[in-house]
């Protein structure tokens, strides 16, 4: 986990803080599950209105995240497993905040220019990605499960940015190849919208997807170099994390993206 700080916040939250974004004036952060207030199965910071859980407990984790940061709320996408990367200005900068995502619902990214504007994305097994460039100023937070990665999510990402030499980006806690078998129908699809195609692992006539290391060789071929990694599988760390390949029902944890100022 080298590049991340495990930072204990208020009400016993846990998040992991890319530090080199940290220097560069962003908030790249990636919470565990423990700290919150929901029963199992989503035990216990489960910040997703959509899994089955009770929309109270929803609301005040989603409040206690975010008062662990400082921040009012932050903007939500609606994460369809799809390309589309929204522009997030002041005005919007709780939107979906209490609710489901609405003026970002057919999003799974998000991206600003301005100052403390929060950008948040859940996951449970999916990358999460956050891109940051100083010179720019620009953050970027993009959801990128393998359906996204085969239609091009992460390129849309990259092309956010003028000068891709000087982005850095942290990657979140995601389903590992120890665990995430698929078919070769999935790393077709993967390969065919990846300029650096899929890696893999394979065990005899069975095959396993490293989404963490797909991203980091789709941004490498797209110019970006500098990417930072938690190497955590959300299938490996039941205490820690969220797993909806090994849980089933389960909750969804919150990386949160934002330029300081």
């Amino acid at each position: 986990m080298s590049g991340f700080d495990r930072r204990s916040l208020d009400g016993g939250v846990h998040a992991l803080v890319a530090i080199a974004l940290e220097r560069d004036g962003f908030l790249a952060a990636f919470l565990e599950r423990g700290g919150g207030t929901s029963p199992a199965p989503f035990v216990s910071l489960n910040v997703s209105y959509g899994v089955g859980d009770d929309p109270r407990n929803v609301t005040a984790n989603r409040r206690r995240a975010a008062e662990a940061f400082g921040v009012a709320g932050f903007a939500v996408p609606g994460l369809i497993h799809g390309t589309k990367l929204s522009a997030v200005g002041p005005e919007r900068a709780t939107d979906g905040f209490l609710g489901l995502a609405e003026t970002f619902r057919a999003a799974d990214g998000l991206h600003t220019d301005s100052a403390n504007v929060p950008l948040a994305e859940f996951s449970a097994d999916c990358v999460v990605a956050i891109l940051a460039s100083p010179r720019e100023r620009r953050v970027a937070i993009v959801h990128a499960g393998w359906r996204g990665m085969a239609a091009g999510v992460l390129q849309r990402g990259a092309v956010l940015f003028e000068d891709r030499r000087e982005v850095r980006v942290a990657i979140g806690p995601a389903i590992g190849p120890c665990h995430y078998e698929v078919g070769e129908e999935v790393v077709l699809a993967v390969s065919a919208g990846s300029p650096a195609g899929a890696v893999t692992r394979r065990l005899g006539a069975r095959v396993f997807l490293d989404l963490a290391g797909t991203t980091r060789a789709i941004l490498n071929a797209e110019g970006i170099g500098r990417v930072y990694d938690t190497g955590l599988c959300t299938a490996c760390e039941p205490d820690r994390l969220f797993s909806f390949r090994a849980e089933g029902a389960t909750g969804r944890h919150l990386a949160l993206a934002m330029r300081r100022d």
